[in-house]
């Protein structure tokens, strides 16, 4: 096909060492993007393959097959060369172009290029002949052949995307797929998950419209939430859970993320291993970094406490995050078995909690576990809670800190309702016990849930104790702002390799408190600076709005942190097909599942689900493929997969110059029994070219504004 018609990479719709020297990287980076090269070139090829086959079939000389576009370009007097190499074999050039954006097979009598159209056209007609007569075409050009030859031409790129596709997935499961199984590893405190009462160790085996499916990828349910959530952001997701020989049928409805709200949630975390990474195995400035060593790197915890884990469970390491969730104030026995074998054992010591010398309050009860002890009781979404047990010296983390013992039930004071018409209450609730694997905090910030009580609350910006010794604040003032004076070059910089580089420069220029910067986030994130690093607070003092400023340092307080600074890797599978036809089977299962995210994708798009800011092109494919290529061959191969269904469906839009646009003139000549005027298929194709054009400038810059 002409240059404008296969644009692989014009649009893609998007639902991821042991410190070598330099040349050790070099060859390392070489080769993964050698790969992602010869990848998203295998993929391309295939596609002009399919239609160079065809078209020889029926005997239409080809007269050029290029991988990339070679197309001159010219910055001043430098003339760049057009081609990365060609040759030419029979009556046939064959070469990669300098522009890596698609493909073409240039058929005698066919260019897509509006400005060549007429030239081409007289090319292809025969000398002689009555002049009134229907110009005579030479018998090996593309227009010369019937109208159902042209269509079987036109569509053999997309057929072989289509079947290729498939088989990069058969080979991948044939191989082995690597992959995060569906298991709930922990529930988002306030999410649909946690109200719906969803605890940790279930596998999720079906989701939305995916069939039951134990085997079934958490990067899966990921998507089918993400898009069902976009297209029905209204409707319940179906969920069903398997623990032990129990089935769980939920109905999730999505939350909207707080920073992207057409991105839904259903807040379910994947699951956590047993083993410690190789690198950042312990936070800095945790109980964990005071007693693993270089040598526990990728060791695996085998028992709590002197007492083994169970290897059988679903997420053996369970016990342990629950307690280092529910009981800060415990020290925890640890045995591990290092890479080499060697079995020891370590303490994990409570750990202090961090602040800088400021105490937040509650903010009202946001969300309540559907059955819950503080539902039983009563109590509803807008309650503030006012005192525990007769203390109302509250803040947001004492009381996310307290603990509740199970069976011993506990007085909580709430105010429903503003001004005049509020009232006060008190109500008796019992704790539940329950297992809590992760954060009693969102990993959004915005969300603080005491799972024992069921009721989730949001903290304040409103300052309710002082306890540094000298500050300028005071108690109602709202905390706007927060700056970390980083003085140590060497600390800073250990703090980059963790948290990265934009979110050090962000506290350093100001972490201004809100729902993009939210107070939960920012609070996690101090539990690992040094005791002593400096820390510069803006804040407004009601009702004048007067502008506070001062100086305060980051403190150790007498509480203790529900982290210890102890990492654990996710739980990695292998799907593996038993036999050929199995991976068959699986393959075709995941080629129509990509068709169909394509397809429902770009329904959503006309329909305006889905902003055109979600949209990727060549950089993000680039970046992808990148990633996919780092994971092994078989994650490479499905990203193939989806590359080929990707271009499969939108070469197949009708669209002039695209092959669906092709195609569907031929439908309309066979139809008509003759060629559509050729001027209105040269305008048609014209608007259609720049449509393209302006398509490809946009998805690039919105590549380019989404680059990270």
């Amino acid at each position: 096909m002409s240059p404008f018609i296969d644009n692989p990479l014009v649009l893609i719709l998007l639902a991821a060492s042991e410190d070598p020297s330099w040349i050790v990287t070099l060859l390392t980076s070489t080769w993964l993007w050698t790969k992602v090269a010869l990848g998203i070139g295998l993929v391309v090829f295939v596609h002009e393959l399919g239609h160079f086959v065809a078209a020889k079939s029926f005997g239409v000389k080809c007269e050029k097959f290029y991988v990339g576009f070679d197309v001159p370009i010219q910055i001043g007097p430098i003339k760049f060369p057009r081609t990365l190499g060609k040759f030419t074999y029979g009556e046939t050039e064959y070469g990669i172009g300098i522009i890596p954006l698609g493909g073409y097979v240039k058929m005698l009598g066919q260019d897509d290029d509006p400005r060549k159209a007429e030239q081409e056209a007289e090319r292809i007609r025969l000398a002689g002949g009555d002049e009134d007569a229907e110009p005579e075409l030479d018998p090996r050009s593309y227009p010369a052949k019937k109208v159902w030859q042209r269509m079987i031409i036109i569509s053999a790129g997309v057929v072989m995307n289509v079947i290729t596709g498939i088989l990069f997935a058969t080979i991948a499961y044939f191989y082995g797929v690597p992959y995060t199984p569906a298991i709930v590893g922990g529930v988002s405190p306030g999410g649909p998950a946690w109200q719906a009462g969803i605890e940790p160790g279930g596998r999720v085996i079906s989701v939305a419209d995916l069939p039951d499916d134990e085997q079934l990828h958490f990067n899966e349910m990921k998507l089918a939430i993400m898009t069902e959530g976009m297209d029905t952001p209204d409707q319940a997701i179906d969920v069903r859970l398997s623990y032990d020989d129990e089935i769980r049928d939920y109905e999730l409805t999505p939350q909207s993320h707080p920073i992207e709200p057409s991105l839904k949630l259903i807040g379910i975390h994947g699951p956590t291993g047993t083993s410690l990474p190789s690198k950042l195995f312990a936070m800095p400035n945790s109980a964990a970094a005071n007693v693993l060593t270089d040598d526990d790197a990728g060791a695996e915890v085998i028992a709590m406490d002197g007492k083994p884990l169970d290897a059988n469970a679903l997420m053996p390491i369970t016990p342990v995050l629950d307690r280092i969730v529910s009981s800060p104030s415990e020290p925890i026995e640890l045995t591990l078995v290092s890479v080499d074998g060697t079995n020891r054992s370590i303490t994990l010591a409570p750990q202090n909690e961090k602040d800088f010398g400021v105490r937040f309050g509650v903010g009202p009860i946001k969300a309540l576990v559907k059955g819950g002890p503080a539902e039983a009781a009563g109590l509803k979404i807008g309650d503030q809670i006012v005192s525990v047990d007769g203390d109302a010296d509250l803040d947001a983390y004492s009381l996310l800190l307290r603990s509740f013992m199970t069976g011993q039930d506990i007085e909580v004071q709430i105010r429903r309702g503003e001004g005049d018409d509020a009232i006060e209450k008190t109500v008796s609730l019992q704790p539940a016990s329950i297992v809590q694997t992760k954060s009693p905090v969102s990993e959004l910030g915005d969300t603080m849930g005491i799972q024992s009580l069921g009721l989730a609350y949001a903290p304040t910006t409103v300052v309710t104790r002082v306890t540094a010794e000298a500050s300028d604040l005071k108690v109602g003032d709202l905390v706007r702002e927060v700056r970390i004076r980083f003085t140590d070059p060497q600390a800073r910089q250990s703090l980059v390799d963790i948290i990265g580089e934009e979110t050090i420069q962000t506290l350093s220029k100001g972490w201004e408190v809100g729902d993009a910067m939210p107070l939960g986030v920012l609070m996690e994130t101090i539990q690992i600076l040094p005791v002593g690093t400096e820390v510069l607070i803006k804040a407004t003092r009601p009702p004048e709005g007067e502008v506070i400023e001062t100086k305060m340092m980051v403190q150790a307080t007498d509480r203790f942190w529900y982290d210890r600074g102890i990492n654990f890797m996710a739980v990695d599978a292998i799907q593996t097909a038993d036999s050929f036809g199995e991976a068959l089977s699986l393959g075709l299962r995941e080629g129509v599942r990509r068709l169909g995210n394509v397809g429902r994708f770009l329904g959503m798009l006309v329909t305006g689900k889905v902003e055109a800011k979600f949209l990727g092109g060549p950089i993000r494919i680039a970046q992808m493929a990148s990633y996919e290529a780092e994971r092994g061959v078989s994650a490479q191969l499905l990203f193939l997969t989806m590359l080929s269904m990707n271009l499969a469906i939108l070469n197949f839009l009708p669209i002039p110059a695209l092959d669906g646009g092709h195609m569907l003139f031929l439908t309309a000549e066979a139809i008509r029994g003759k060629r559509l005027n050729e001027a209105l298929e040269m305008r048609l194709t014209f608007a259609g070219v720049l449509a393209l054009l302006a398509l490809m400038i946009f998805v690039f810059a919105n590549d380019i504004l989404h680059l990270n």
